[in-house]
């Protein structure tokens, strides 16, 4: 087996009908600029899982949801899957793979064993057939298959028969979306969820504007402690979770709090900021999909992290508060400039997420380049431009993931 020197591992939401995360397909690559850059991408996938010995921390990276991961040919035969714990994974046929005898008796035996198993990118060849008894999931494509074909296949009889669950990969709009729920689709992957649908006169709720003003007062360099304390004293939830903090710290620190703004002062300006970055971003998003939080908070802590490298220590104390705006005109289903210019944010923001400038917006492009398989044939000039390694981004964006499990409501 020959060495793979530097290994990355980003995911994917696989939504349901009701857009809940109902698992992640893991997404591989050696390098920041393109997937595993050899002639056989799925077995040098495989040997990434295996050599990082990734199962062991599978929970933390797909946040106890269940990961997709792919198989070759070679790697089934070899009985790879088999190192995998059968709970905690979906195991990918990909569509290269050739149907002989010792492959069927392979998928028989992972199905006897227990272990949920999906081909990818189903492209209708009848050489499936002889596995379908097997099946459990069935993946297409949208690009690649006819909405009308998609339909057909729901409807088929050995897919009614067998109870084997769709899922529809690239889906860019909530129209394509809705088409797909209304035949009855069970699971749906795509950037769809990232992009509001804004109408005219689209207004944000007077509730939400004033988590939005919060938000942008713990975005400032330098917070002012009476505001906040004044805007927590008027919601019983944030007061609430203030104390919690405040009383974990206390128990080392032997300090009697007598208000709002002793408490927040107590707290120091890290963990306010954070504080109120996860409850507000909690409460904004109570009308969206939760994934988009989780997706906000780990690119907010990815950029923290980030910010710890000589290049951006200029930035710290902004960059996770940028992450995580990021996601807001998704969330709020309205335009990100629109709500970033009315909002008394921090400048340095204002001209990363608006004008698309500056180190935090450096920062930021560092994490979203790691996080989409889109941009897997652009090349990340940003990285060296700042002497970002490769090995750091991914420890990065894993301590992140770590973080966000135990954090996000």
């Amino acid at each position: 087996m020959e060495e793979i020197k530097n290994k990355f591992v980003a995911r994917q939401a696989i939504f349901d009908h009701n857009q809940n995360t109902y698992a992640y397909e893991l997404l591989y690559r050696n390098s920041l600029d393109d997937f595993y850059n050899c002639s056989e991408p799925e077995k040098a996938s495989t040997k990434i899982i295996l050599q990082n010995q990734l199962y062991g921390d599978l929970s933390n990276l797909c946040s106890q949801k269940k990961a997709f991961i792919n198989f070759d040919e070679k790697t089934l035969l070899a009985n790879v899957p088999l190192v995998l714990d059968r709970n905690a994974v979906v195991l990918e046929l990909l569509k290269t793979i050739n149907v002989t005898p010792d492959v069927i008796k392979v998928v028989s035996d992972l199905y006897k064993k227990g272990y949920i198993l999906a081909l990818d990118d189903y492209d209708f060849s009848p050489k499936w057939e002889q596995l379908f008894p097997y099946i459990s999931i069935i993946k297409v494509d949208r690009e690649d298959i006819p909405f009308e074909k998609i339909a057909a296949l729901k409807n088929s009889k050995f897919v009614a028969d067998k109870k084997i669950k769709i899922v529809v990969e690239r889906i860019e709009t909530h129209q394509q979306f809705n088409m797909l729920i209304q035949i009855g689709i069970d699971y749906f992957q795509g950037y769809f969820f990232h992009k509001p649908e804004i109408s005219v006169g689209h207004f944000i709720k007077p509730v939400k504007l004033n988590l939005l003003l919060l938000f942008a007062e713990v975005c400032q360099l330098e917070m002012n402690f009476d505001t906040l304390a004044e805007i927590i004293s008027q919601d019983v939830s944030l007061v609430n979770g203030v104390l919690k903090l405040v009383n974990l710290e206390i128990e080392k620190n032997r300090v009697e709090i007598s208000s709002i703004k002793q408490a927040v002062t107590f707290l120091g300006t890290d963990k306010i900021k954070q504080f109120i970055a996860i409850i507000a971003m909690s409460k904004l998003s109570s009308d969206c999909n939760n994934e988009l939080l989780r997706e906000s908070l780990v690119r907010g802590k990815m950029m923290e992290y980030i910010s710890f490298s000589p290049a951006f220590l200029k930035i710290r104390g902004l960059a996770f508060i940028t992450g995580v705006m990021s996601h807001i005109g998704a969330i709020l289903n309205c335009s990100l400039e629109k709500i970033i210019m009315d909002l008394p944010l921090a400048e340095e923001i204002k001209t990363a997420l608006v004008n698309k400038k500056g180190l935090l917006h450096d920062a930021l492009e560092i994490a979203k380049h790691y996080e989409f398989s889109d941009n897997q044939y652009e090349p990340c000039t940003i990285m060296a431009k700042h002497d970002i390694s490769e090995e750091m981004l991914l420890m990065n964006y894993h301590d992140a993931l770590k973080w966000c499990c135990a954090t996000c409501p």
